[in-house]
This record gives structure tokens, C-alpha cells and sequence, in this order.
């Protein structure tokens, strides 16, 4: 059966934060923009164009009988044994780290059983990356060994240098995220045109953003006339791409890390801050040839001694560290309070 705790927690935590601010603890700063991670005034995407694409779950069911209701995070295939995603999306969550299970070519989430899973058995965290939110998740990428290859989906085009940041080019996003802020919408796999944003004008709208650095590449999109809301990706599309129509072959640019707190903000000149692919192909590499060291590696034993341990998977998101520990999108009460005046990130709680 579908986990609820997705639900459960949106709910509490919309709570909390209503209650907080009716107390006066969240000072609310019109001059910040604030930041948190389905596809916002997107349209149905058909998997078979994006064949790159993969979703990521939480998969207990041979354990506890239980499995993720949606996408906690996207990525993209290297090759077929191994995912690029986001650090944040895995980084200080125990239960992401031994159940995490990828989907490649899901069109549809309601046929998740009959998917082509493949559970995560190695988790590279790339050694920079700081899980700091003010300092805007620095190096925010990671990659994913599979137990047994994939037998759907091809291997992600990667953008070998950053030629493609022009406002004239055509950039989609894609994934499987809310389609507006703690609103899951469709099952369906979205995708949405965006236009680049340079990275003076990105900074700008952020607390922070003197912390942007050239290893991140920024994003927005039209304003729908119905909602108000810019397109742009939302919680559960963390760790997905966005592609570059680079003459008809779609080339990954970008990995999405974060962005404003109420997806599609109008009031923001960004709807998505990613990390920029180009500068992180050595390391990627160095991966794939096997010479990294994985921070998680999972099997039957440790999955099996985690639910005789705990009882049941429980994904909680990991929490933010100031020092760079920790990691994940749900966050404790205590970061709650910190994090309305900073940033929240591009992804679900499951």
C-alpha cells in the first residue's frame, strides 16, 4: 500500500508554520525571496522523449510491505548502472540511503509495481558539497550505483561546457514534482519550458545570493494567466534535470537544487537554481570508472537489520546543518523557524 506519510506531514507542517507566524516567530521580509523545490504550469510529458529521466523512490516492500506513494526526487541516467541526482535529495537520510529504489521511463506513477525498479546499492556524495542552505547547497550533486542494470531508458547527453546560457535558448524541465506548492496534482510526468537568467539577476533575489556561484545556473518562466504562478519546477523535482535543446538533441544542463519557497513566485525573477553539469563531469567520471569512495552502501543485510532495528522505513528528509551534516527536505521545528526567512528545498518528504 501507498505510504501516507507524505500527506500526514504536509499537513503538520502547514500547521506549524501557521501557527508560527500567527505568534510573530516568522518574520516575513517582503524584500526576500525565499526558498523551497511537480512541475509548476507544466503539460503532460511523454517519457519516451525524455528517456534520461528517472524517478526516486523509497521502496521498503520486500521488508515491511511498504513503498513511496510518489517521487521524492528525480535524476538521470549516467549509463545503465548508474543515476545523477542532487546530494541534498539522499545526504543524512538513513532510510534513502539503503531503500532507495529508480525508475527510469515512469510516464505514469500509478504503474510504479510494474515498473523497471532497480534498487540504489552505492551513494556518491560529492566531497564539497555543504548541506547548508544559506550558503545555497554549494556542489549539490550526487550519483547512484544500481544493484543490476536498467533495461529501459538511455543515458543522459551532458552539457560539456556552458555555451547553451543564452536567454534565446530553449530549456524544459521535467519531473514529477507538485505542480504547485504542497499541491500534488498529477500523476503524470510534467515538463515546462524555461528561459536562462544570469546569475547577477538570479543572486539578487536571494538573503543570500552573494553565496551563488558559477557552478549554479538559473532559471524562470512565463506567468500563467490562470494561476498567477510562474512556470518552474516545485517540491519532489529536486535532483531531476533541466535539458537544453541543443539542435534537436536534449542535453542536460542542469540538476535542480532549489528555488522559491511558494513555487512559480511571480515576485521572483528565478523560478529554479541548478547545478550546472558542465563543472562537475571529471568527478562524475571519476565515479563511474570506480574511483570514489560510495558514503552509503546498501544491501539485503543492512536493509534487513534497519526494519528489525526501527520496525519500519521511516524517510524523514534528513535535516539542514549549518557545519554541512545532514541532509533532506523535511526539516525539524527548529529549522523550520530558521528556514522561512532563508530557503527550502526541492523535495518531498514520502
Amino acid at each position: 500500500m501507498a505510504w501516507m506519510l507524505k500527506k500526514q506531514t504536509r499537513e503538520i507542517t502547514q500547521k506549524i508554520l501557521l501557527a508560527m507566524c500567527a505568534l510573530g516567530a516568522l518574520p516575513i521580509h517582503a524584500e526576500d525571496v525565499d526558498i523551497a523545490p511537480m512541475i509548476v504550469n507544466g503539460e503532460d510529458a511523454n517519457a519516451a522523449d525524455y528517456p534520461s529521466y528517472v524517478g526516486l523512490y523509497i521502496d521498503s516492500s520486500e521488508y515491511d510491505g511498504r513503498y513511496s506513494g510518489g517521487a521524492y526526487c528525480g535524476g538521470t541516467l549516467l549509463n545503465s548502472e548508474y543515476v545523477l541526482t542532487a546530494a541534498h535529495c539522499i545526504e543524512g537520510d538513513l532510510a534513502a540511503g539503503l531503500f532507495t529504489t529508480v525508475i527510469p521511463m515512469l510516464e505514469n506513477e500509478r504503474n510504479f509495481l510494474n515498473a523497471d525498479r532497480r534498487r540504489v546499492v552505492e551513494v556518491y556524495i560529492h566531497p564539497s558539497f555543504s548541506n547548508n542552505i544559506t550558503a545555497l547547497l554549494p556542489n549539490d550533486v550526487a550519483v547512484l550505483k544500481l544493484e543490476t542494470s536498467t533495461s529501459s531508458g538511455t543515458a543522459a547527453t551532458l552539457a560539456s561546457s556552458e555555451s547553451y546560457r543564452s536567454s534565446s535558448n530553449t530549456f524544459t524541465a521535467v519531473g514529477h514534482g507538485n505542480v504547485r506548492s504542497n499541491v500534488e496534482g498529477t500523476t503524470i510526468l510534467q515538463r515546462a519550458n524555461l528561459v536562462w537568467v544570469n546569475n547577477s539577476v538570479c543572486g539578487a533575489n536571494f538573503r543570500n545570493g552573494g553565496n551563488l556561484t558559477d557552478k549554479q545556473v538559473c532559471f524562470t518562466g512565463a506567468v500563467s494567466q490562470s494561476t498567477g504562478l510562474k512556470a518552474g519546477t516545485c517540491q519532489g523535482d529536486s535532483g531531476g534535470p533541466i535539458y537544453w535543446d541543443d539542435a534537436g538533441v536534449q542535453t542536460q544542463v542542469g540538476i535542480t537544487s532549489f528555488g522559491p519557497s511558494t513555487c512559480g513566485d511571480s515576485s521572483s525573477a528565478v523560478t529554479a537554481v541548478y547545478t550546472e553539469v558542465s563543472d562537475y563531469r571529471v568527478w562524475i567520471t571519476q565515479v563511474t570508472d570506480g574511483l570514489e569512495t560510495p558514503r552509503y552502501v546498501s544491501d539485503d543485510l543492512a536493509r534487513s537489520n534497519y526494519v528489525a532495528q526501527y520496525g519500519q522505513v521511516v524517510y524523514t528528509g534528513g535535516t539542514f546543518a549549518s557545519g554541512g551534516e545532514g541532509g533532506g527536505g523535511s526539516v525539524g521545528l527548529f529549522w523550520l523557524g530558521l528556514l522561512m526567512g532563508g530557503f527550502l528545498i526541492r523535495k518531498l518528504p514520502s
